[in-house]
Formats: structure tokens, C-alpha cells, sequence
């Protein structure tokens, strides 16, 4: 019998799948549906105890004698607090116990519900992982709930061997049941060196027969000769591109600039580059958009993640396979593994260079942008660039780098606070040219750094100073908040000349377009002092130019592709109700 709980129908078909089949059950009235749904089930093998002092004890033994995981089950309440003894001996001997755990509504706490303590931390100190169920009421529930579920099952075996604890919140009527044939739910796999050749063969046989593969190339990789012949040698065989932004800080064959078309044409372009299969490495990108779109595409998408820590990151909602081995040992094996005929056609690379090149940057006003396209052209090969977060990373990645320059940004939690002292230290430990772009609220944050005493003759600040925070005019604007520069944009009329001077640097201004040509040049040669240049703009007419350039280049999305994209965001029910309200507004 099936309980009408989503997060009961998820748990129950995933502790199948990882083959846990030894459930010691204790009665209650939280647990009913947890207890039902095991005991009308042939898979599991189940033992009542009445006493949960005894019943974790007893699962212990089961998984001891066994060798494999099992769960015990109790009620809300001080049942759980009876399992303590238990599981604290589990976790001392390395004893894989699933303690699973019935919950009343998590509203209540501290308001003299009856049955209701604190339960989400009660084995502190001595599990391995304690996962806190959500109530299921939208699909982000149910993705949430199926990879905790996912995460909680994983680690009974991961890394050693213990305790687990997944407490389930139980909301709303309890009798409820039927028998329908679920759907299987999504398993999350594990595959490292102690996997079999043959896994890793099928994985590389599907990754060269997958028409659409992505690989998204996020920040902090470290790209060896070898490893970028390995790409390329990937490349050549299979159906894909890699998908990058300078923060990737990678060039082989098949690499695509993809930024410009995700962050213009998010919802229209990339419905027509869906891809069948991601492979994600390395950390966060500064893109925006790519993140939803695949998102958006979680049931067709399949999802791989080299990840040598082993850590679950489910950033797109379709995560598969964790590779828990290095980026070059991953791509060793499966490169050793790809079948011979195997050979990229080419067709989906160049469906993304059409889009790319339809990217058009027309003669632009003063403004930030334009300073970008200035200063790109003159970074030497092989300097350091730090793109202070947001405006300052956007900017940047509508136009070309030399060769071999470290791009870096801040975007990991994403703050204004340090950007200015993250370059610093980069400058200090490089010897060649060290960029920093940045804007005015970060800079004045953080400004302290400017002087301090490891600052070299490397450094070249670009302060972008508009006068307040105009990214939140490039998102919103006036026309939504009246009021927006006094406090969200933080509005000022600060100047950094006399402080930036005073600590030595060589200081310029520009605030023309012909004041920037006449000096933007020496920041590429070398100099005997740091340099600063100060550029003194509008934030208001920098949102505006920014926004008329997207405008420009955005295409207008077909009235067909308007509807796939309504499918994928909407239910029938919420569709419905669209076109009623639209039919009630043309009447």
C-alpha cells in the first residue's frame, strides 16, 4: 500500500533501490504511514519492538550480522530520544543504522503541541548525516526531498561506514493509501576507483552517444597540458561543447564563450540548444541564466558531477552520478573507455557558434561597457584579472582575452565586501600585470586594501565609479522603486583621488571617451608605480546603456517555442487558468 505522503512514497522507493531491506519497527500514531507502507510491502524483511531503547540496539545487530544497512522506525516524541543509546554505540562501532524518524508539523515547535520536541539535531555529535524532510506542497519540494533522501542513504556507506538519521515530518491525515504503480525515483550514483571497468565503460559508451552534451566549465580548475589534450580528445569523439566564461579559464577545442547568448536570450535561444547530458566541474560561474534554463530542463537532462570530495551538488535538479575522483582522472578513464568509431559530428557546437556570432556590439556611449572594450584589448597574455562580482564580471565577458590571463571573481557567495583584497593577494603572488576591475560601492568597502604594503608595481586598478549601485537600475529602476537611490543604490559623490594618490599609486581620471583613449594604454605596459584609473560615469545612464544593448540583441520569441516554454514553467491547471483570465480580459 502506497501512503498519500509524497515524502513517504519517496523514501520508501529509494530505500529499495540502495537495497535496504531489515526495517525494525516500534508502534505510534506519527509513524502510522511509515509503518503501513513497509509492512504491506513483500521487500522488506520487518521486526516489531516495542521499546526504541531496544529497537536501535536491535538494528544494530541485524546490520552487524548482515553486513548491510538497517533502519528502525519510531513515532514522534520522546521515542526518538530512546534511540539515542542506540545509535551513540552505532556510531562508535561504525555501524551503517538508519534511524528514521516521525515528525509532527514543524510550525508548532515551542507552541505546546502535544508530541512535538525538537528532533532535526537530537544525534549531534554522533551521525554521520542527519537530513530534515520537507513537507511536499510544489515540485522544489519534491526535488528537495528526494536528493536529502538521496544524501541521508548515500552516506550510510560513504566514507566509512555508521549512523544516518532522516527525520520525516508528518502533516495531515494518516489513512490515506492506494495502489498504484509509482514512477521509480531519481538514485543518485557514486562511481570511484573502486568502480568496475565496466561502469566506467558504460559511462563513457553513453557520454559518446549522447547527442546533446554540455560540459559547464565553472571557476577554480587548474588545466594541465595533459589535461586539455584529454579534452580535446573528448571533443573529437563526442557530441559536445564546453560550455565557458573567463572565470573557466579554459581554451581547447570546443570551447564556447556561451555567456553572451545565455544571459541575452535565456528563455528563447537556449530552448532550441537543450542539452541531453551535463557534466559539471570545477565552482560558480557569473552567468545567471544557464543555471534556470537547465533547471527548467531537469526531466529530459541528465546530470554528471566530478566532484573529488564526493560532495552532492544538485545545482540543476537532474544530478545522476557523482564521479568522486579527480578532473583529470575522470577524463583518463573515460577517454580510456571511448569506443574507437566514436566521432563528433560537429552539429552541436556549431548550432551554439550561430547563436554566438548573431551577438552584434554596436558603437557603444561612454559608459562602463565601453571602458570594458577598451581595456580587454590591452590586458597583456598571461596577466591576472579580477573581475570585481555583478556589473564588473558582466562587462568583461562580451569581448576577448589574450591568451593565457588568470580570470578570477568573487561569485562563490557572491559579496561586495573582499574583492579588493582577494586581488591584492593575487597581485602579490604573481609577478606579471595584475587587473582589477571593480565598482565603487565594492571599492570604498574594502578600500583599505588599496594600501597595503605588498601592493607592487604590477597592480592596475579600474574603478568604475558611477556614483552608487547601478546594477539594481539595471534589474529594476525607478519605475519600481521611486526611491531606489537613497538606500538600495546607496547613491554617493565619493571620489577615491585623494586617498589613492596619497598611498603613491599614479593616478588618472576619465570621464570622456577621449580622456580614457589618451590613457587607457600605458595600463598595458609596464611601470615603475601601481596605477589607478578612476572612470567617472552615471549609474542610471549606464543601467540604460546596458539594457538598450541587450535589448538590441534579444530575439523575439516565436509564438510556438512561447508555448514550449509556458509547458515546461506551468501545469495544465495554472495554463488553464492563464487562458481564462486572458479570455475574461479580451470580453
Amino acid at each position: 500500500m502506497n501512503s498519500s505522503f509524497r515524502s513517504i512514497q519517496i523514501l520508501i522507493d529509494l530505500l529499495k533501490q540502495y537495497g535496504i531491506k531489515d526495517v525494525v519497527l516500534s508502534p505510534g500514531g506519527s509513524d502510522i504511514p511509515l509503518i503501513h507502507s513497509i509492512e504491506t510491502d513483500e521487500f522488506f524483511k520487518c521486526y516489531s519492538v516495542v521499546d526504541e531503547r531496544s529497537a536501535a540496539y536491535f538494528a544494530m545487530g541485524a546490520a552487524q550480522q548482515k553486513r548491510r544497512p538497517a533502519a528502525c522506525i519510531c513515532t514522534s516524541g520522546t521515542a526518538v530520544c530512546n534511540y539515542l543509546a542506540g545509535i551513540t554505540e552505532a556510531f562508535y562501532q561504525s555501524v551503517p543504522v538508519l534511524a528514521i524518524t516521525a515528525d509532527k508539523n514543524p510550525y508548532y515547535q515551542g507552541q505546546l503541541e502535544i508530541q512535538k520536541i525538537e528532533q532535526t539535531n537530537i544525534f549531534n555529535g554522533v551521525i554521520k548525516k542527519s537530513v530534515n524532510l520537507p513537507i511536499i506542497q510544489s515540485s522544489e519540494d519534491e526535488w528537495l526531498c528526494n536528493r536529502l533522501v538521496n544524501e541521508a542513504l548515500i552516506a550510510l556507506n560513504h566514507h566509512g561506514t555508521g549512523p544516518v538519521h532522516i527525520n520525516i515530518p508528518i502533516v495531515g491525515r494518516t489513512d490515506l493509501y492506494d495502489n498504484r504503480v509509482l514512477a521509480p525515483e531519481r538514485r543518485i550514483r557514486m562511481v570511484d576507483n573502486s568502480s568496475t571497468e565496466e561502469e566506467w565503460q558504460n559511462y563513457a559508451r553513453k557520454l559518446a552517444t549522447t547527442k546533446r552534451v554540455m560540459f559547464v566549465i565553472g571557476q577554480n580548475i587548474d588545466f594541465n597540458k595533459n589535461t586539455i589534450n584529454l579534452l580535446n580528445i573528448i571533443f573529437a569523439k563526442c557530441n559536445c561543447i564546453f560550455a565557458v566564461e573567463h572565470l573557466s579559464n579554459l581554451h581547447c577545442d570546443g570551447c564556447v564563450y556561451t555567456y553572451p547568448v545565455s544571459e541575452i536570450n535565456g528563455a528563447t535561444t537556449l530552448e532550441t540548444l537543450v542539452p541531453d547530458l551535463v557534466i559539471s566541474m570545477g565552482n560558480n560561474l557569473s552567468a545567471y541564466n544557464l543555471r534556470p534554463f537547465l533547471r527548467r530542463h531537469y526531466k529530459t537532462t541528465d546530470n554528471w558531477l566530478i566532484s573529488a570530495s564526493g560532495e552532492i551538488r544538485d545545482a540543476y535538479k537532474c544530478l545522476s552520478t557523482v564521479f568522486e575522483v579527480g578532473i583529470e582522472e575522470f577524463l583518463q578513464k573515460i577517454v580510456a573507455f571511448l569506443p574507437q568509431e566514436a566521432q563528433n559530428s560537429g552539429d552541436y557546437k556549431r548550432r551554439w557558434d550561430i547563436e554566438v556570432a548573431q551577438i552584434k556590439i554596436n558603437p557603444l556611449p561612454f559608459s562602463n561597457m565601453y571602458v570594458a572594450g577598451k581595456l580587454a584589448p590591452i590586458i597583456p597574455a598571461n596577466s591576472v584579472l579580477h573581475l570585481a562580482i555583478l556589473n564588473s564580471t558582466r562587462i568583461m565577458q562580451f569581448y576577448k582575452l589574450a591568451d593565457g590571463v588568470k580570470t578570477y571573481s568573487n561569485v562563490g557567495a557572491l559579496g561586495i565586501d573582499g574583492c579588493m583584497s582577494t586581488f591584492a593577494g593575487q597581485a602579490a603572488s604573481t609577478s606579471e600585470l595584475a587587473f582589477l576591475i571593480i565598482g565603487d560601492l565594492s571599492f570604498f568597502y574594502d578600500m583599505n586594501a588599496a594600501g597595503l604594503r605588498s601592493i607592487g608595481a604590477n597592480v592596475r586598478i579600474i574603478l568604475l565609479n558611477n556614483g552608487g549601485g547601478s546594477e539594481f537600475h539595471f534589474f529594476m529602476g525607478k519605475e519600481k522603486i521611486p526611491s531606489i537611490n537613497d538606500y538600495v543604490c546607496a547613491e554617493h559623490a565619493n571620489v577615491a583621488a585623494g586617498w589613492i594618490t596619497s598611498l603613491g599609486y599614479d593616478y588618472y581620471s576619465a570621464s570622456t571617451p577621449e580622456e580614457l583613449d589618451a590613457v587607457i594604454g600605458k595600463f598595458g605596459e609596464k611601470s615603475d608605480r601601481p596605477m589607478f584609473l578612476e572612470v567617472l560615469t552615471d549609474m542610471e545612464e549606464d543601467a540604460r546603456i546596458t539594457k538598450d544593448f541587450y535589448k538590441e540583441n534579444f530575439k523575439n520569441i516565436p509564438q510556438s517555442l512561447a508555448k514550449t516554454i509556458a509547458r515546461s514553467l506551468l501545469n495544465g491547471k495554472q495554463i488553464d487558468k492563464i487562458k481564462k483570465i486572458i479570455k475574461m480580459l479580451k470580453e
